[in-house]
């Protein structure tokens, strides 16, 4: 079974959502195969499982999907055998037989999961029902090749899945760049990648399937898992090395003809006369990513300035914390016009960039309130999972790639990384 990133992360209903016609696709292209019907049914009954954390029962999904119980027992009975699926006795409650109530399978199968970072890869295993366990972080050489990244990563992550003793259903890895349907990293400007096959390599030497996805779609993958309703629209902005985007429209991740939605970093929105990297001037990159906001001084310094209206007398943290504000207000530049067109209000921050605080969303709500009419100013916010947004969104990607699922209002709790000394395994 595989999902889509394209497709809606809840399912396809059974019956009819009540929604806009617009939100539909506006031409039909095929027809619904029974193999189809019964893949999509499945994905709605796992899901609504998901959903219900262990209070639901064959009769409550086919109350709520439509699905005729006979269907909704043939799917439970199959999610069972394959060991997705629990259903144990309920509690009494008042006549009659309890029902017997369906939760997720935490015992048999798991999730690997990974952020490949310039410097350094993090890993670790989840659960089907999104309970994150063990980590681990890996140092990295210097300009690594993707040879460097299998050799740190493919170790590590056998070992936390040794260590877990579940079955894996699959790895899912995120970088920062653009991930071509075919799984080739096509471009990642800080890695210094074009066109490279990270996903073949790492598969052969891990053993388990591996699922590509951009760092900060990851990011938005995450925060769809933790929404407590379907549907939502979010703007993601990653904030690291560099500056991405991902683009959430009505519970559906939009990445683009070319999937370039959302890369952001290297565009001029009349902020700059910097010149950057890339060869081009004026990029947003040149003064809101976290070197630019740095400049040269350690990422531990922005707790120093973070707070709201801080004003510090240090000669050195004045001027940081006027690179942070004038960030914010080169950020509120970018997001007015993708709120506009999109019409999206909710805003999620994500990356170390985190560490300039309350300070960064002031900055970014005082320009937003400049630049657009007060009736669309939102505050934006900061990813829900803090940093571990990347690798939870990774694992979410390769849940709903392998059972077409996704998690719903994920937990941000943890355990602390442990990290290692060398990138030569565990």
């Amino acid at each position: 079974m595989s999902g889509s990133l394209y497709a809606p992360v809840q399912g396809v209903s059974a019956v009819s959502t009540g929604k806009a016609t617009m939100t539909r696709p506006v031409r039909i292209t095929e027809k619904a195969t029974p193999a189809v019907l019964r893949e999509r049914n499945t994905e709605l009954v796992l899901q609504s499982v998901l959903a219900g954390g262990g209070t639901v029962s064959r009769a409550d999904i086919s109350r709520s999907t439509g699905l005729a119980r006979a269907v909704v027992s043939e799917i439970v009975e199959t999610l069972v055998a394959r060991r997705l699926v629990t259903e144990e006795a309920g509690r009494p409650s008042g006549r009659g037989k309890p029902a017997r109530l369906l939760g997720i399978d935490t015992v048999r199968h798991c999730l690997l999961m990974a952020d490949v970072r310039p410097a350094e890869v993090r890993g670790g295993v989840i659960g089907l029902d999104g309970a994150i366990g063990a980590t681990v972080r890996v140092p990295l050489p210097a300009r690594p090749g993707a040879a460097d990244v299998v050799a740190a990563l493919a170790p590590m992550l056998a070992g936390l899945a040794a260590d877990d003793g579940r079955a894996v259903l699959a790895a899912g890895v995120a970088v920062p760049g653009i991930v071509s349907p075919e799984q080739r990293v096509i471009e990642a400007l800080q890695l210094r990648w074009r066109d490279v096959d990270l996903a073949g390599p790492l598969k052969s030497a891990l053993g388990h399937d591996v699922v590509l996805v951009n760092d900060a779609t990851a990011v938005g993958m995450s925060e769809l898992s933790c929404q407590r309703r379907d549907g939502d629209s979010v703007i993601v902005l990653h904030i690291a090395g560099g500056i991405g985007s991902a683009i959430l429209l009505d519970g559906r991740v939009h990445l683009g003809e070319r999937r370039r939605a959302g890369e952001v970093g290297h565009i001029d929105v009349g902020v700059s006369d910097r010149d950057c990297e890339c060869g081009r001037r004026g990029c947003l990159e040149t003064v809101a990513s976290l070197p630019a906001v740095l400049a040269g001084a350690p990422v531990e310094r922005l707790d120093a300035v973070a707070a709201p209206g801080a004003a510090p007398a240090a000669p050195e943290l004045a001027a940081l914390a006027a690179r942070v504000d004038y960030a914010g207000e080169s950020l509120a530049a970018l997001l007015c016009v993708q709120a506009a067109i999109l019409d999206i209000g909710d805003v999620v921050i994500d990356g170390p960039i985190r560490r300039a605080g309350e300070r960064l969303l002031d900055a970014i709500e005082r320009e937003l309130a400049v630049r657009l009419p007060p009736s669309d100013v939102r505050r934006p916010r900061f990813s829900t999972m803090a940093e571990r947004s990347i690798m939870h969104g990774a694992a979410a990607t390769a849940m709903h790639d392998r059972l077409g699922v996704i998690w719903h209002n994920a937990s941000s709790g943890t355990t602390p990384d442990r990290p290692q000394p060398s990138a030569g395994g565990r």
